[in-house]
């Protein structure tokens, strides 16, 4: 399964918020290789669009915790909870049908950082 996230550059951003939402609620980004792919993508999604370039910096800093071997989970919920905050700002600007799944990701990215917070 490993890069089954893996976009094409024509991919729309819409194709990249529902594969991440379906990671998160399917429990799939669990493993750090999945995240990692999921990074990778949002990168190339992100690298061209101004508006979402707030969340290059929290993206490094969970690649680098995912990469380090033994992440901590207290250091990638603070990093998801980020995440969910900056996506749900970013809603409130996007256009067409984006707001509503940017919503979702940021409820996605919440649900998934209290998962880890409950996590021994």
């Amino acid at each position: 399964m490993a890069n089954q996230h893996s976009q094409s550059s024509g991919s729309s951003a819409s194709t990249l918020i529902d594969a991440t939402i379906e990671a998160f609620d399917q429990g799939q980004a669990a493993s750090p290789q999945e995240g990692l792919s999921l990074i990778t993508d949002w990168f190339s999604s992100l690298k061209s669009d101004h508006a979402a370039s707030k969340m290059i910096e929290p993206l490094q800093e969970l690649q680098s915790e995912l990469q380090s071997g033994s992440p901590s989970n207290q250091k990638m919920h603070d990093l998801l909870l980020n995440l969910a905050d900056q996506t749900k700002t970013l809603s409130e600007t996007a256009g067409g049908d984006l707001p509503s799944r940017l919503t979702t990701l940021s409820t996605s990215l919440r649900n998934f950082a209290g998962q880890l917070s409950t996590a021994v």
